[in-house]
């Protein structure tokens, strides 16, 4: 059931969708999985942004008209969209299948308005987005995903679904990409980083070739496996923070607003014969943000707190996947002259790797 009325932002002026775009929001119903209270502040910002940037704002709304439905049912309470969402345009389609584009009036309203590029938001991230999302892209859209606007019931199925919809040909971005918003970058302390700063930490990342050392040579083997934290896990290696950097390690952080999408530690240990090494001992960035710059910038941070350290070089058991040499190389590393055989031994796969300061 549509809303009665809409609210328009105060301080936006009706503009003509001269850049042909769309942000779409999709079965954020009373049904849907209540995960969606986790991402509806965001939602809101984005609508309120993509309102202010001249786009075209769509709501989808699913009907299931099986027989004996108890949820999404037409004219009930749980079909409406839910209370908390901004409503900022009367652009409200139904849908009785998981595309969007199924909705002739929604289909309709595209070719009207011209629209060629979406922003998608909403639920079901395995479902009806993912579902929406993979018909657009094969209908030729240009189709960007608002990673932290998008929930499941599964959520831990997200960082699963946000790589198909890569893989499907989407761009995958955060809602202060989309805005341009800078990110912050703090050093970590008992105010800004608890044991629970990484819960929404996503340290996914798939595996399919590993360097390993034979006959004194570096070569490329397969070796398929995929690393997810739990959110156990991100608890842990949070209270581990916590306790380091309170006792013999700096920590520098990048926020995207609260959130930290991003950490590195570095021990005040300094340790070696042919060099003064301090040990780069975390290094981490929320998959959804990688690839923009910041693995970079917390690294010239850990840089700079070694040089204060009195260090000369960065010392780095590295993870040995293929993706991971190929970051730590284009950072400028290379593999350890001087081998710490305690931190080789604890991670016997690691390639062991220094920086120069």
């Amino acid at each position: 059931m549509a809303p009665k009325s809409f609210q328009h932002a105060s301080n936006v002026l009706e503009v003509n969708n001269m850049n042909h775009k769309a942000l779409v929001v999709i079965d954020i119903q009373n049904d849907i999985t209540k995960h969606y209270r986790d991402i509806i502040d965001r939602l809101n910002a984005a609508i309120e942004w993509a309102t202010e940037s001249g786009m075209e704002i769509v709501y989808i709304q699913h009907n299931n008209l099986s027989a004996g439905t108890r949820t999404f049912k037409p004219g009930t309470k749980g079909a409406e969209l839910v209370p908390e969402l901004r409503i900022a345009s009367e652009h409200i389609f139904v849908k009785t299948k998981a595309n969007a584009l199924t909705s002739e009036k929604f289909s309709e309203f595209i070719r009207e308005k011209d629209i060629r590029e979406f922003y998608i938001t909403g639920a079901d991230a395995t479902a009806c987005v993912k579902s929406t999302c993979f018909n657009m892209t094969k209908a030729g859209y240009a189709v960007h995903v608002i990673s932290d606007c998008v929930t499941s019931y599964d959520l831990k199925k997200m960082p699963e679904m946000l790589a198909y919809y890569a893989d499907k040909g989407c761009e995958v971005k955060s809602l202060a990409v989309c805005m341009g918003t800078k990110y912050q970058y703090r050093r970590l302390d008992n105010n800004n980083f608890t044991g629970h700063s990484l819960d929404d930490f996503v340290r996914h990342q798939t595996v399919t070739e590993c360097w390993r050392k034979t006959d004194n040579d570096w070569k490329l083997v397969p070796n398929v496996y995929e690393e997810n934290w739990s959110q156990e896990q991100c608890r842990k290696m949070a209270e581990e923070v916590v306790h380091y950097i309170n006792l013999d390690q700096t920590g520098f952080g990048a926020f995207d607003g609260e959130r930290v999408i991003g950490f590195v530690t570095v021990s005040h240990r300094i340790f070696g014969v042919s060099a003064r090494y301090v040990q780069l001992v975390c290094f981490q960035i929320s998959e959804e943000y990688r690839g923009q710059g910041i693995g970079r910038k917390l690294f010239s941070l850990a840089c700079e707190e070694a040089r204060q350290l009195g260090a000369d070089k960065l010392y780095i058991s590295a993870h040995s996947s293929k993706e991971s040499q190929a970051a730590y190389r284009a950072l400028g590393c290379s593999f350890a002259e001087e081998i710490n055989e305690e931190l080789a031994a604890a991670e016997p796969f690691d390639v062991q790797m220094e920086y120069r300061l």
